[in-house]
């Protein structure tokens, strides 16, 4: 073999691991811990959610079993419980937009349902 050939050769290997330990730091920054959530900084909660949701079945969790997962909430109305989310991200960081919640309501005190609100949509 060349020593160009051999050259390139441990090249394309050295890519292969820094893309490998890059992706192995990237998803470990998405992983949704407690403490990440309690913890938060800026948007931080944002990049965590999804996983929070790909490990968590949400549907018929008590107010109690949710405050366990994610501590206690930013906001309380009567069959609603809000967590604080930040901006939405977009492809090349934070997008210019309204800041959004996350938003769980009970029936009889089990989660019924979530999704994310607007701040202006909670105005109304």
């Amino acid at each position: 073999m060349k020593k160009k050939d051999k050259l390139l050769l441990v090249f394309l290997g050295f890519l292969v691991v820094v893309a490998f330990v890059g992706g192995q730091l990237w998803n470990s920054y998405k992983d949704f811990t407690k403490e990440k959530w309690v913890n938060y900084e800026g948007n931080s909660r944002q990049a965590i959610v999804d996983n929070f949701f790909d490990r968590t079945i949400v549907n018929d969790l008590s107010e109690e079993e949710l405050v366990e997962y994610l501590g206690e909430p930013d906001q309380r109305k009567e069959a609603e419980m809000l967590y604080y989310l930040g901006t939405p991200k977009g492809l090349f960081g934070d997008r210019e937009g309204e800041e959004e919640f996350l938003s769980f309501t009970f029936i009889d005190g089990k989660v019924t349902g979530v999704s994310k609100v607007s701040a202006s949509a909670m105005a109304e």
